[in-house]
């Protein structure tokens, strides 16, 4: 039974900062996927036939799911039920992926979704795949933890969990979503930095990392995926074609100077769509278009006073096992914020990861919303105070 009285210890920071984040994401893709003003709007009703709500209803229901699954995941105390459901989450998860891979329908370049057509719809497995993760990482480094106290020492233990993270990640490289492998590997990257693990198995890791990289590049790319890696380097190899959507998100976010053009305002370049996914991807171009230096700034402090604020977080739970669990959310929001806006302004290679809270989707955004009960879930079971 759930214990009501624990609502009362609920971190209100950061339901208030990510209602605010989904908030002002649903009013962006509002005003970048309005039809182009012209400046002469007089009237309310002027604006309202210029908007297209499509998107903003669709992730309006997305939210709205991600919140029932946020309160669902409430109820459940972390330590009880995370970690005996796990393993079958995982192995329904890698099922999935594996499904996708043999059907290979390909949407966007990847074979990523299922798609349901009827209710017009779809779901993005490893999305969620990166929640199993996250739980399945936490519960394998916190029980040896617990074991050397507070370090993650075991070799076996160490292997085991990256063997957790390591298979999700090629299959997703096989669809191929480099950018949701590269998430999966932060996650891992800071569920281990959190555990102290010896800087010896960093330092062999970078280096296998360093070795493996050009091999990669060699004999795991395809032509088409070295191509993007030298326009990545040289943008002007390639400007109308593979480098066309930096280009022009480099160019929307340039014109918005130090304030922005202003939301619902004529002449923005993506109501124009000469910015590619606007409302996902690139959404930031846009954001950054209308309100400026200033408010991309403001923007970008915000994810990272959340990420600060779940360091901190994990850094009070009761158990390593909820700190892990938390930390692993953080590097999940971390290596999304880093990758999109990185990607956006052509300072990190184009992958297709979403901005959270803010780009249009909705297996995202439950994703980002599960992460948050599980932060959550973990502050309202912490100790408490003498």
């Amino acid at each position: 039974m759930f214990d009501l009285k624990l609502l009362k210890r609920i971190d209100w920071f950061t339901i208030l900062l990510v209602v605010g984040l989904v908030t002002f994401g649903i009013i962006s893709i509002a005003s970048i996927m309005a039809k182009p003003f012209t400046g002469e709007e007089s009237s309310i009703g002027d604006y309202a036939a210029k908007l297209n709500l499509v998107y903003v209803k669709k992730q309006a229901v997305n939210f709205m799911i991600g919140l029932a699954a946020f309160l669902i995941i409430l109820i459940f105390d972390y330590q009880q039920v995370f970690k005996p459901l796990i393993k079958y989450a995982y192995i329904g998860n890698v099922a999935l992926l594996l499904l996708l891979i043999a059907l290979d329908k390909t949407q966007r370049g990847i074979t990523g979704w299922f798609v349901f057509e009827a209710i017009d719809r779809a779901i993005q497995p490893a999305e969620l795949c990166k929640i199993c993760i996250i739980i399945g990482l936490s519960k394998i480094v916190s029980e040896d933890m617990d074991r050397h106290e507070g370090k993650l020492k075991s070799f076996r233990s160490i292997l085991y969990a990256a063997l957790i993270c390591v298979g999700p990640t090629i299959l997703v490289m096989m669809q191929p979503d480099f950018g949701t492998a590269f998430v999966y590997l932060c996650i891992m990257i800071m569920v281990f930095f959190i555990a102290k693990i010896s800087w010896g198995y960093i330092a062999a890791a970078a280096g296998l990392v360093a070795a493996g990289l050009p091999l990669a590049y060699f004999f795991l790319f395809n032509e088409d995926q070295q191509y993007r890696i030298k326009v990545f380097l040289n943008p002007e190899l390639d400007v109308q074609n593979k480098g066309y959507n930096v280009a022009q998100s480099k160019i929307a976010i340039g014109s918005g100077q130090l304030y922005g053009k202003g939301y619902f305002s004529s002449g923005t370049l993506a109501q124009l769509r000469f910015v590619p996914e606007r409302h996902t991807d690139f959404v930031f171009a846009g954001i950054v278009e209308g309100v400026g230096f200033v408010g991309g700034t403001i923007l970008i402090l915000a994810f990272f006073v959340l990420i600060f604020r779940w360091l901190w977080i994990a850094m009070h739970s009761k158990d390593y096992f909820g700190m892990c669990l938390v930390a692993g959310a953080a590097g999940m929001l971390l290596a999304h914020v880093f990758e999109n806006i990185g990607m956006t302004m052509g300072l990190m290679p184009v992958t297709g990861i979403p901005l959270p809270f803010i780009s249009y989707g909705g297996s995202n955004l439950l994703t980002n919303m599960i992460a948050v009960g599980i932060v959550e879930n973990v502050w309202m079971r912490r100790p408490a105070k003498k």
